[in-house]
């Protein structure tokens, strides 16, 4: 069993975190806000790509993903914490793309008109306060992998660095 985990999982990690940055810096109204708009929607659209990359990556991984020294309390934050992160990196831009859907007729993504999905009400309240719930969660994440490197001094995120 490695302390780190593998390199696919370690730019798949790192590359999630920069698709959810972009998006949220680019997150405002996209029907509107012409290239700008479209980074938010590619990101968001991306981050559903990467969802279905990484879940067949942590069951084929599964035997080799480093165990940490964790309490059992730590345990079950960390379990539960991660699995929000998957939820809520699923459920975010597929409410966003709803939400574009119902607010608009076509929506042009590199000079391709996105599949329309006919929904009748706009679901961009929820999109955001899913997303905020994300970027909370994300912001937790990153705390407590700071918190195990500096207070507890142990291999926690150094199992996640690239080098």
């Amino acid at each position: 069993m490695s302390s780190k985990y593998p390199k696919t999982m370690i730019y798949l990690h790192w590359f999630t975190l920069l698709c959810v940055l972009v998006a949220y810096f680019t997150g405002d109204y996209p029907p509107a806000d012409g290239v700008i708009g479209e980074i938010h929607v590619f990101s968001g659209l991306l981050l559903i790509l990467l969802f279905m990359i990484r879940i067949p990556l942590r069951l084929l991984y599964r035997n080799v993903l480093p165990k940490h020294n964790l309490s059992p309390l730590q345990h079950i934050a960390a379990h539960s914490v991660q699995m929000l992160l998957y939820i809520f990196m699923l459920l975010t831009p597929i409410l966003g793309y709803l939400t574009l859907t119902a607010d608009v007729d076509d929506f042009m993504l590199l000079g391709v008109t996105l599949p329309y999905f006919s929904v009748d009400i706009s679901l961009g309240k929820a999109h955001q306060i899913v997303a905020n719930g994300f970027i909370v969660l994300a912001g937790l994440h990153a705390i407590a992998a700071l918190f195990h490197h500096f207070i507890l001094k142990d291999s926690v995120l150094k199992s996640m660095s690239p080098h």
